[in-house]
């Protein structure tokens, strides 16, 4: 992640968060205390939001100062990017198989429950439906007050972060070695096999 002012925020297996300037110089780092594997995101405020093995989300000030953390009740590794909304909103998966979402004061707002992990970053549309993509192999079109609006089955994990396109086209790949454009209305518009697992990581 590199913020507007060109500091790449980047984690690490040693536990820390590390903004490094463009010159290559270290400008701090922030501990967690265990693996981050999670992509930072910045919230319009400067607050810098990235998940860690150790079941946390942490909310950490642009003066890199805890601002708040977040835990998934299901201690388990948060390894998906925070995606945010327009109001400061924060969706993200946890391996303890639910989607949460968590206002900007570190408050829940709600969680929703797949059948497998989740390890992608969800993806939000023009119309604030969240889409985020489950180890259960379902695509799953949440609505902004957490409940399901549909869920597309492919045959394999999905551990890829979902694209929307202008048209609100989403598109998702899976591990049975398809990319799948979906419809707003959940029914597949095309797949595309290839020979190969499609994923994030």
């Amino acid at each position: 992640m590199i913020t507007a002012e060109g500091v790449i925020l980047v984690g690490s297996d040693d536990g820390h968060l590390y903004a490094v300037g463009s010159d290559g110089n270290i400008r701090w780092k922030y501990e967690t205390g265990f693996w981050v594997r999670s992509t930072p995101s910045v919230g319009k405020d400067g607050t810098i939001y990235v998940g860690c093995q150790a079941h946390h989300l942490y909310a950490i000030n642009p003066d890199h100062t805890l601002k708040w953390k977040f835990r998934a009740i299901g201690k388990q590794p948060i390894v998906s990017s925070p995606c945010i909304d327009t109001e400061g909103t924060l969706y993200f998966g946890c391996y303890d198989n639910y989607l949460y979402a968590v206002r900007k004061d570190g408050s829940l707002k709600w969680r929703f429950k797949t059948e497998y992990k989740i390890s992608s970053t969800p993806a939000v549309s023009k119309d604030s439906t969240i889409y985020a993509g489950s180890w259960d192999g379902h695509l799953y079109a949440i609505a902004p007050d957490g409940k399901q609006m549909w869920a597309f089955k492919t045959d394999s994990w999905i551990q890829s972060s979902p694209a929307i396109g202008w048209d609100g086209t989403v598109f998702i790949g899976s591990w049975d070695h398809c990319l799948y454009a979906v419809n707003g209305n959940g029914t597949l518009k095309w797949h595309y096999r290839k020979n190969s697992i499609i994923s994030d990581s």
